[in-house]
């Protein structure tokens, strides 16, 4: 599991495709709220496959499957006080026929 409230910490997200999403929602955040960091706001969480049980879906405000790059996340919010939420990424297999 990785946190991400800042520009930097987007270094550490693989894959390329999925750390630029996340830094141009970051961008926006910062610049909306005219702030320097997530910190007090919140935060973006990357999983990984086998961290699937960190990702309850009845505690998300909202749950979607995202398309970044050519890979597949299940894209979840979940509020966690009035002013503070975390935006979850879980990459996921999508079967299709």
């Amino acid at each position: 599991m990785l946190k991400v409230t800042n520009l930097r910490e987007t270094d550490n997200i693989k894959p390329i495709m999925l750390r630029a999403f996340i830094a141009k929602k970051i961008t926006a955040l910062m610049n909306e709220y005219s702030v320097d960091t997530l910190d007090d706001i919140g935060c973006f969480v990357v999983l990984e496959k086998d961290e699937i049980s960190a990702f309850t879906v009845s505690e998300m405000e909202f749950v979607e499957v995202l398309e970044i790059g050519e890979k597949y996340y299940l894209h979840g919010a979940k509020i966690l006080g009035d002013s503070y939420g975390e935006d979850i990424y879980l990459p996921v297999e999508v079967v299709r026929k």
